[in-house]
């Protein structure tokens, strides 16, 4: 997803010192404060938060408000300035306001433990950011050798709901200095794509020009140069590259490097490189969307978007996937909040009610902004496909549950969340005016953390889990669905979902009734031959298309095209339980002759064609006609005005050698009516 950031920046002195970061906290390593931090006042209010709202990388540093009028100070370690006049403060935030103002955030510095300097301050009225920010400091404390400094709040913290804060940094800027900020190009590609990123200036001196350099694997290296532009300290700039990044199936290392600013290397190599793991997918198939509701009993607002968005879930029952999670708010909240609906919670960032995410992002509760994002989500590619079985709850409360996931492309540290909830509650009412509730969270499996996985293309994997639901809030036990969520754990991003089915039992058939070359039936194919080999006719340079169509047409039939010739096309068929699996392989050789020398200046057109084809670039060529089989069916010893008529053979496709005295080229020719 493209961040846009705004940057704070004041005037910056010029040091004699030498660039130098003299601290960084990422609050990685999950524990509020940090080592080496402190806190002052309401310590329990801050803490580590798996999330990454201030758009940097999970996990970040959350304050929560309270009821109350109050201050707190979230402080660094000391730092030995000593010979210092100037430093900058960089971070990441987020505010989440709740409303009313009445207080302020900001960053203060302090030396020898004494009184807090304010060098950047807000008063609130709405939420701010993301933002990435920069602040020159060149106060008193600057200097010293016990410099600190903090975020902190002051003021009525109920009129907040969330402050987050990360990738902060302390430093003494580099006279050029650009930073490789992102990578923001997709990470499961289907075909050629832009290889898109964001440079920030991250130095004293303006950019005009900046050199980006990618390739994948170590492989052949692209470059870039963008000019024309007028990169401030603190600016940033997206740019797209020229070349497309276009590579056979498979997953590859995306190095992307900033190698020249303004015509030279800059001062501070250490952030001009960044990789990103890319997949070239195998197969895209149907995303079916998630809605997440956050909802309460108790909360007037959630009857007035549900009048609307619960019909509307019910005419899109079969393109969605719907879970509802009771919050214990406002007020006393909804009877049926869990714990387990609190982590969800807290994991998306939830800070009223009704709030709505689908697949992993935050829609607006109205009806214009879900219909919205249904209309762009159905054209989402799937990269993934699962299908799964639960029992009926027969032994006591417990209910098994099977879940086999089959991986399009390689996923790292996702997440399968399996969720059992109940169609309809009614014995949840409470405040607001609602009479019944739909698809209610009723357990989590194994907890709301989910079950972390890692997958490889066309490597399925088989999930089995059992819970117990004594103690739930399951109100009719013949009522029950159970949802399936395939989740980026660190963009959040849902990348598959649907719904288990009751006692389901899925075919084992993985089996093909048909093996085509180029719209052709392969000869002699029968359905338990798993290998084949084709011999193509002397000058072939195309790669010929092959299809399968399965025997059940619920299996999945991937084709993983031949890169050159000779070579091999996989065929992989995997069966409705997508578990059992069949691969049918197709190997490609040519007949050598003649080098093919003037293969591009051999035309033949129209192609598909109805009979008559016109032969370009080859003068007094003979020209040979082959079926797929490698058959002769047509010779021309000597072409006539450059035009053959094939208009008595089948349709199909053939092969056209055209051979002249220097030079052999064999071209695929589709014959039609």
């Amino acid at each position: 997803m493209k961040k846009i950031y705004t940057v704070v920046l004041f005037l910056l002195a010029v040091t004699m010192l030498p660039a130098q970061t003299l601290l960084t906290e990422d609050f990685s390593s999950g524990t509020m404060p940090p080592s080496g931090w402190t806190i002052d006042n309401l310590s329990a209010q801050w803490s580590s938060s798996a999330t990454a709202t201030a758009a940097g990388t999970a996990p970040e540093a959350m304050f929560t408000w309270k009821q109350v009028i109050d201050d707190s100070y979230l402080i660094s370690p000391a730092i030995d300035l000593t010979g210092y006049s100037s430093v900058v403060l960089r971070f990441k935030h987020y505010l989440d306001n709740y409303g009313g103002g009445q207080y302020k955030i900001g960053a203060a510095t302090r030396s020898g433990g004494g009184d807090w300097n304010v060098v950047w301050e807000v008063s609130p009225n709405s939420s701010i950011g993301p933002d990435d920010m920069l602040i020159t400091i060149e106060n008193g404390d600057v200097g010293q050798a016990d410099f600190q400094f903090a975020f902190y709040l002051d003021g009525n913290l109920y009129n907040m709901n969330y402050w987050y804060i990360d990738d902060v940094m302390l430093f003494n800027p580099a006279n050029l200095d650009g930073e490789m900020q992102a990578i923001t190009t997709y990470p499961f590609v289907s075909g050629p794509t832009a290889v898109t990123g964001v440079i920030f200036n991250n130095g004293l001196t303006s950019i005009t020009s900046a050199e980006v350099q990618w390739s994948a694997n170590g492989m052949e290296t692209f470059t870039t140069e963008f000019t024309g532009l007028n990169l401030e300290m603190g600016d940033n700039y997206a740019f797209t590259c020229n070349d497309l990044f276009n590579y056979p199936i498979g997953s590859y290392d995306l190095m992307v490097q900033l190698t020249k600013v303004n015509g030279v290397a800059d001062d501070n190599p250490d952030n001009d490189i960044l990789h990103k793991n890319v997949s070239a997918v195998s197969y895209i198939t149907e995303r079916i969307p998630l809605f997440e509701e956050f909802t309460s009993s108790t909360c007037s607002p959630c009857a007035s978007f549900n009048s609307g968005f619960v019909p509307w879930c019910d005419t899109h029952a079969d393109d969605i996937t719907l879970i509802k999670y009771q919050m214990n708010w406002p007020g006393s909240g909804d009877p049926y909040y869990t714990a387990e609906g609190g982590v969800r919670r807290d994991y998306y960032g939830v800070t009223w009610v009704p709030w709505l995410v689908a697949n992993g992002d935050f829609v607006n509760t109205d009806m214009t902004a879900v219909n919205s994002f249904f209309n762009n989500a159905v054209t989402l590619p799937g990269f993934a496909s699962f299908v799964a079985s639960r029992t009926t709850v027969s032994r006591g409360t417990t209910m098994d549950i099977d879940v086999t996931i089959l991986p399009y492309a390689d996923f790292s540290n996702f997440k399968l969340h399996v969720v059992v909830f109940e169609n309809v509650t009614t014995q949840n009412i409470a405040s607001n005016g609602e009479t019944e509730f739909e698809h209610v969270m009723m357990k989590m499996v194994p907890d709301a953390n989910g079950t972390t996985i890692d997958l490889l293309d066309r490597q399925p994997i088989t999930i089995s889990q059992s819970v117990d639901l004594a103690g739930t809030n399951i109100e009719e036990w013949d009522d029950l669905g159970v949802a399936i969520i395939i989740q980026d754990l660190a963009t959040r991003e849902v990348h598959q979902s649907g719904y288990a089915v009751e006692n389901g039992v899925f075919a084992t058939d993985a089996s093909l009734s048909e093996l085509n070359m180029d719209g052709v039936l392969i000869p002699d194919f029968t359905p338990d031959v798993l290998e084949y080999n084709i011999e193509l006719p002397e000058g072939t340079v195309e790669i010929p298309l092959i299809a399968g169509i399965p025997t059940d047409p619920n299996a999945t039939v991937i084709v993983v095209p031949a890169n050159e010739l000779p070579g091999t096309t996989v065929v992989d068929v995997f069966a409705e339980d997508l578990s059992t699996h069949n691969r049918y392989t197709v190997n490609f050789t040519v007949i050598q002759g003649l080098a093919n020398t003037n293969e591009a200046m051999v035309t033949i057109y129209p192609n598909p064609t109805s009979g008559l084809i016109q032969v370009k670039g080859a003068e007094n060529a003979k020209v040979t006609v082959y079926n797929t089989t490698g058959v002769v069916v047509a010779d021309f010893p000597e072409m006539k005005n450059n035009t053959i008529n094939l208009s008595h053979l089948p349709i199909g496709v053939y092969f056209v050698k055209v051979q002249t005295t220097n030079a052999t080229t064999t071209k695929r020719v589709s014959l039609t009516r």
